[in-house]
């Protein structure tokens, strides 16, 4: 008898992933859901004795899906598969019940292990069919985001010792108009400041911005332990850099080994006190339409706001697409 599996992420590839990580031959009843609520559902209906779950996520994230399970006693054996590392999201979700967690990308033989240890593979009889899930370029390129800033959030929690909240990420092909419309969105009124740095190699070429709100500048001081009556321009540009060096480093570092390339990165230029988006972008890019991907890191228990958006030129998509290792449909 088939034994019935719940694979949940909000990503499609990453689901696919996921299927074709599992054991070859093991007798399996798949069902995919796309965010907490659904698994929630599916395994109060006996389609999981065996849950494979996500933690970043619309409607209900992991952790919720977790707490759940555990206050309503579901007969479910759940394993996080996940970008977000931090130790803090690896302890929290040990502590309420689950069995295993395992990082993305995930390994498929660290998922046999796991899987072998619990005892739950039983007789591996029948192949996995792996192709009937249909990955979108937009898809794919946002859980390889989604890993990117699990690694970039986990070294910096290191640092600073202090928890961080992951957004999901969002992909588009954004017009210039559309573009400045996100900045502002992003700065939501106030000055900021940000740091932008160029990257290329494997043909693919692009630049990253780093947003700070101005006015979180004192926690980032006091967060980084600095005094902050010896705050003035040039150790603020010093506070941000640190930061940026951090998170901009693992960031594309996780981005490039995903991608089996290795990026060469420009020096980092800093504007500082700024309301002006259309002159950010006017030093970072010319081109009509381009490749954008946000993201939102919520550092600390000030809630210290960092805006990453990731700009790649429209002609690194063909090379972005050939490096997927996937038969990726539209943008």
């Amino acid at each position: 008898m088939p034994t019935p599996v719940i694979i949940c992420d909000d990503s499609s590839f990453a689901r696919k992933q996921v299927m074709r990580a599992l054991p070859t031959g093991w007798d399996v009843d798949i069902t995919f859901c796309e965010n907490g609520l659904e698994a929630v559902e599916a395994i109060e209906a006996g389609k999981g004795d065996i849950l494979l779950l996500d933690l970043t996520m619309p409607v209900m994230d992991g952790f919720g899906v977790l707490e759940h399970i555990r206050k309503k006693d579901l007969p479910t054996l759940p394993i996080v598969i996940s970008g977000d590392i931090q130790p803090e999201s690896y302890n929290r979700v040990m502590s309420l019940g689950a069995v295993a967690f395992i990082k993305k990308p995930v390994d498929a033989a660290e998922l046999t292990k796991v899987l072998d240890d619990f005892g739950v593979l039983g007789l591996l009889t029948e192949q996995i069919v792996t192709d009937s899930v249909q990955v979108s370029f937009n898809e794919w390129c946002q859980e390889i985001t989604n890993v990117a800033m699990g690694r970039a959030a986990d070294l910096l929690v290191r640092v600073i010792n202090e928890k961080i909240e992951l957004s999901i990420p969002h992909v588009s092909l954004m017009e210039r108009g559309e573009l400045v419309m996100a900045l502002n969105a992003a700065a939501q009124g106030d000055s900021f400041s940000c740091i932008s740095q160029g990257f290329i190699g494997g043909g693919i070429a692009g630049e990253n911005l780093l947003m700070f709100h101005d006015t979180d500048i004192t926690h980032v001081a006091r967060m980084l332990d600095f005094d902050v009556a010896q705050l003035e321009e040039s150790k603020e540009i010093e506070l941000y850099m640190d930061i940026a060096n951090v998170l901009v480093g693992a960031f594309l570092k996780g981005f490039a080994e995903q991608l089996d390339v290795c990026f060469s990165q420009g020096h980092p230029r800093i504007t500082i006190h700024t309301e002006d988006s259309e002159g950010i972008l006017n030093k970072s890019n010319t081109h009509d339409k381009i490749l954008t991907i946000e993201v939102n890191y919520m550092i600390g228990d000030n809630q210290i706001s960092c805006n990453q958006l990731v700009l790649i030129t429209p002609e690194s998509i063909p090379a972005m697409k050939m490096r997927s290792g996937e038969e990726i449909f539209e943008l």
